[in-house]
């Protein structure tokens, strides 16, 4: 243990100062590599939720529109030659109906229940009214539009639906939004 009595102890503690310093600085690096590494796979993590949540986001947009449409695909119509005959399958009332063919809007129109209606009771009710739009088609209704005679073009059916959505039906039954048409003055 003569040594112990012999060394230099003010050397001792800088040089376990230096060792104990090198020992940290490794435990630093290592620490520093180990949160990198954690930084990398927590980027990669938030990537890919990103693009989960894109995919989740555009399926929520499809369903939204499907839902948006569902009222609007239930309404069918049926061109014959003294009629365009508007058929409200959904079940709510759809509103502001019109029928448009050639450009030229029908000469008048009535709404009737859906089923064995007389063509002469609707010639009878068509003749006593001026309008040749519909206001409300109820659920189930039929609206009868009397067309112009003459050439005709394509028939495209308006309605608004019970959110307030106006729609287009054209001749190839493509159903496409509409911006609402202008008040009446």
């Amino acid at each position: 243990m003569r040594w112990i009595h012999e060394a230099a102890w003010g050397d001792v503690p800088t040089a376990l100062a230096a060792v104990f310093t090198a020992f940290a600085a490794v435990a630093a690096w290592k620490t520093l590599g180990s949160q990198r590494k954690q930084i990398r796979e927590q980027q990669a993590f938030i990537a890919e939720q990103s693009v989960n949540l894109a995919l989740e986001r555009q399926e929520l947009r499809a369903v939204a529109q499907e839902r948006r449409e569902a009222q609007a695909r239930r309404i069918v119509y049926e061109v014959t030659p003294p009629y365009v005959k508007v058929l409200n399958q959904s079940g709510d009332p759809i509103t502001d109906v019109r029928c448009v063919e050639g450009g030229q809007q029908a000469v008048r129109a009535v709404a009737s229940e859906a089923g064995g209606v007389a063509a002469a009771l609707i010639a009878e009710q068509m003749l006593e009214r001026e309008q040749a739009h519909i206001d409300v088609l109820g659920a189930g209704r039929l609206g009868w539009f009397q067309r112009r005679s003459g050439p005709s073009g394509g028939v495209e059916v308006f309605f608004t639906d019970r959110d307030g959505v106006r729609w287009r039906l054209d001749s190839n039954r493509t159903l496409q939004e509409e911006a609402p048409p202008p008040p009446v003055a």
